[in-house]
């Protein structure tokens, strides 16, 4: 986790889902994804505990539940998001 320390946690979400996607459907790798970041969140939260930072727990807890509520009722429109930014860089010429 260390290299991605500045990364948000829908960058996080969204680089867990490219990775399950690459041997998972979309639905399974998103849930996959979503079941990771909830993990990410906890040790994050527990290593920020241990620094005693406490405005970075709670960054870090109100991110996740905007996360949570953006895909609760339907995570359609989030995981074609991600379904589409996967296409667009495949298509980009490396």
């Amino acid at each position: 986790m260390t290299a991605h320390r500045d990364e948000t946690l829908i960058e996080r979400l969204k680089r867990y889902y490219q990775d399950y996607r690459k041997t998972s459907d979309p639905d399974a790798a998103f849930r996959e994804a979503c079941e990771a970041l909830g993990h990410s969140v906890i040790e994050s939260v527990g290593e920020a505990a241990e620094r005693d930072e406490l405005e970075t727990i709670r960054a870090l807890v109100r991110e996740y539940r905007e996360i949570r509520l953006s895909t609760q009722g339907s995570n359609d429109s989030v995981k074609e998001r991600f379904e589409a930014e996967l296409r667009e860089r495949a298509a980009q010429p490396t």
